[in-house]
Formats: structure tokens, sequence, C-alpha cells
């Protein structure tokens, strides 16, 4: 049997797996990243509402769990990188408020450990201080917490951009290829995948919602995983400004997340985190949707279900059981030489530069060669967002393609220039551009572009529309032409 070789074999494009590979790419050293799906960031990664979290959380974050410490290693990373990879980043700020004076004791108990652990100084302001800045919160509102260094990315962005930089470094990117089967030798890994067989001195395990079931093809599966599955509803951008930063109360039932956050787009989501899930499941109820809705009128009653555009399973946490419900795995498995698990679950997207830089560490306190690649780029620039541009910016990516002044997607205000440049960078769905560039993500949710959108994927791609797909496989959304069902021929009346 015939094998590809490589070093590093890194399994799942998640963020965890692209920032890895990413952080790999700094070096002479051979990379191979494999996705089982047709596009990078579809599995937990985009299960997530994008919040950049500092950490500062009583019960979440504590000093002995290694995950605070992956998290808190990634504060000061998270911003430069995004400027490197061209990837929306902004500073909103958040509140975690309370509606009565017990819930105050324990956010000034919170504020006191913040200061402690050197994460900032938080200030409390009662709720006439707090109106002036979220206007639109409910006057029910003790008063709230400040966190000045809450951000938001959008985490699929943020995957796209670590893999396209990794692959310009010379990382092999294998889309489409599940891991089917893996043996451990001596000196090798000998991997079956959908696409082919490989020999790996390291795997980087980095398998989502399935890093467990990878772990068990050899053995290194130390630990249990549950799936958590949540709420996530997605606000219609009239919405934009109905609240400046992230707005949430502390729970007061197991279950309950009360939280209302701005998108790096315009949009809001609010949520609700809800029950331990059946593996494979991310569908939603409307038991769901009714209590998140519930929840979010509650900090800002102005939301209103018709403002509702969109909504998906989130917050899919894996929790660690065996080792304890706040911990994590990264680093080399304690059974298996040169195996490495990767699993954060809450916050892996925040966590994800810190615990990429950990693993490098692994591998060369292991005995990996890292020699650094003097022709590593660390800059990558992202596809013009042409609804932010200005007229003069406008005019001159018009002038050099005069695709960019075709608006195909009316809501988001996304041109074909955009499309075509999201497929050139590797969409072949209509999911893929909808997760690079937005068109179908507005209030029509692809109703009136999706056939144009389709039309060009399908002249790009150089296939026939009907095998255009909206994520791969048998997604397929058209089945024939009318004038197929018709009879009719071109030209016909």
């Amino acid at each position: 049997m015939s094998y590809a070789e490589t070093e590093v074999l890194i399994i799942g494009a998640g963020v965890l797996g692209a920032a890895t590979a990413r952080e790999l790419s700094r070096y002479r050293v051979d990379v191979t990243l494999v996705e089982k799906n047709v596009d990078v960031g579809w599995g937990i990664t985009k299960a997530n509402v994008g919040v950049v979290n500092q950490g500062k959380d009583t019960l979440e974050f504590r000093p002995e769990y290694r995950r605070s410490h992956l998290l808190w290693r990634s504060l000061a990373m998270m911003e430069p990188l995004c400027a490197e990879l061209d990837v929306p980043f902004r500073k909103v700020g958040g509140w975690e408020m309370c509606w009565d004076m017990k819930m105050k004791e324990k956010l000034d108990k919170l504020a006191r450990r913040t200061e402690s652990l050197g994460l900032g100084k938080d200030r409390f302001y009662w709720y006439p201080e707090l109106k002036e800045m979220e206007p639109n919160v409910s006057p029910k509102i003790l008063g709230g917490l400040h966190d000045p260094d809450i951000a938001v990315v959008n985490p699929v962005y943020l995957t796209q951009a670590l893999v396209e930089n990794a692959c310009d470094n010379g990382v092999h990117l294998m889309l489409e290829t599940e891991v089917l089967d893996m043996k451990a030798g001596h000196h090798w890994f000998e991997v079956a995948t959908s696409r082919g067989d490989f020999r790996a001195r390291y795997v980087v395990n980095a398998a989502g919602e399935w890093v467990d079931k990878i772990a068990a093809m050899v053995g290194a599966d130390d630990f249990v995983l549950f799936p958590i599955k949540g709420y996530v509803g997605v606000l219609d951008r009239r919405c934009e400004g109905l609240v400046n930063g992230l707005v949430s109360v502390l729970p007061e039932e197991p279950g309950d997340m009360n939280i209302v956050v701005p998108t790096v787009e315009g949009n809001l989501l609010f949520g609700i985190q809800l029950q331990i899930n059946r593996r494979g499941d991310h569908s939603t109820t409307e038991h769901m949707a009714r209590k998140a809705l519930e929840n979010a009128r509650r900090l800002v009653p102005d939301i209103s279900r018709e403002n509702v555009i969109n909504a998906f399973c989130g917050f899919l946490m894996l929790r660690n059981y065996e080792i304890g419900w706040h911990e994590c795995e990264v680093g080399m498995s304690g059974r298996v030489p040169r195996f490495i698990n990767m699993t954060i679950g809450y916050p892996g997207v925040s966590a994800s530069p810190g615990a990429a830089a950990e693993v490098v560490e692994v591998l060369r306190k292991d005995g990996l060669k890292l020699e650094p690649d003097p022709k590593f780029n660390p800059r990558r620039k992202g596809i013009p967002d042409f609804s932010r541009l200005s007229d003069k910016e406008k005019s001159e990516l018009i002038r050099k393609d005069p695709r960019y002044g075709h608006v195909v997607c009316r809501c988001e205000t996304v041109t074909e220039g955009e499309i075509v440049e999201a497929i050139r960078r590797g969409a072949t769905t209509l999911d893929g551009v909808k997760h690079r560039v937005r068109a179908g993500m507005g209030r029509c949710q692809g109703g009136f572009c999706g056939p144009r959108v389709t039309r060009i994927l399908a002249r790009e791609l150089g296939i026939p529309e009907s095998e255009v797909t909206k994520k791969g496989g048998d997604s397929t959304h058209l089945s024939c032409r009318v004038k197929d069902i018709l009879g009719k021929e071109e030209g016909d009346g």
C-alpha cells in the first residue's frame, strides 16, 4: 500500500486546527491539514457568537484550570493576529448586569477578583449611569459591571484567514477528507481517509465535536466529552445600535444564558444555553426560540420577534468530565506518543492563539525540528467589503474590476466582484460564499440573491447550476430547468 507522507497531520480545520496549522507554517516543517467538510470553520467553530472572552468569570476561570491560562495567554495575541490577517476585530465592551442587591454582591466579588488577577479594573455603574451608555436596556436593571476590553470577531472569518495564510506559507489543505481509521506505529501513524492514506510522524487531533472518536482509533481517548446545545437568534441589521456592547445577566437558573451581543457585521445575536445534547444534533426548537427571545427581551425590551431573521444551534461546547468540568485537553496524549489532542470547548475561539502556540512548544519539546522559515509571511489581505468602503474607494475598485459595480445581494450590499473573489479563495457552495462575503445573510436570507449567486458559482466553477450545492454533499437545491419539464428548447415560445 502506498502512503502520502507528512511530518504533522492536523485533523480538523476548525479554529483550533487552523490556528495550529498557521503557527506551524512559520517553520520549515511539512504540515497537512484535513477537514471532512467541504469548507473550513463549519463545525463547532461556526456555532459561536464570536465574543473574545476575557476569562474573568469566577466559576469558569480559576488559576488552577489549564484552559484559564491558555485563554489569558491568548488575550494579548488576538488583536495583533486579526490585524495581520485583515480580520475585523471590534472592541465593544461588555456589561454583566444585575436585578437586585444580592446579584450586585456577586458582581462586586467578581470585580475584586478581576483586579487581583491583573485582568483590569472593571467598574460598577448604577442604572442611571448605565443607561447613558446603553439607553435601551430594561429599566428593571439595577446596574452593571462594565468590562471595556470585551471584543467580538467572526469565528468563521478568522478560521478562513488562518487557513488561507497557512496555505500561502506551505501548509497542504485537503477538504472533504474524512479520517476513517488510524493505527499507531513506533515511528509513524498510518491514517486511512476518504481521499487516500497517510503516514504521519505526529497527529494533532482537533476534530471538534468528534475529537474523542478520532482519539479512540488509537486508544488516546483518556477523556469523556459531552456536547451541550444552545440556541442563538440572529436579529435584522435594522436593530443595529439597540445595544452598543455585550449585555448579559448572571443566570438565575441552570441552563439560562441571557445575552445580547453585537457582531462585527452589525447584526445582534441573542442566546440561551439549554441542555446536554445528542452528538450531531444541531437542531433548534420552538421552545428554545421562545425562551431565548423572552430572556433577550428582559434585557432589551425593544427586541421583537419580527426582528429575528434566522437562528442556529450555538454554544455547542464539549466538556471534559473525567478531568474536570472546567478543564481542557491541549497536549500530548498520556497513552499514545506523538498524538496530540486539542479540545477546549468554551471559549475555544478566544483561546485558540495560545492553544496553537502551546502545541508548537509540545512538538518542539518532543523532538520535532522546527527551523524558522525566513520566507514566512504573516500577512493576508481580506476580501474588500464593498458596503463599508467610501465612495472614492468604491469608484476605484469598480474602475479596476467592473463586477464590483454589480450589486447581487441587496440586503447586505454584496457585489459580484466580492462573490467571484470568495470563489477564487475556495468557496464552492452557497454557504461558502455566504460565510465569506455575507450574500444571503440579510433579511431575505438569500430569497432574492440565491439564484444569482447560484448562477455565478456555476459559471466560475464550470459546472451546471443543478450541481451547485448549499453546503456540499447531496445538498443540491435545483433539480432541473423548468423548460426541461415543459419540454421546450431554447428559443421556443
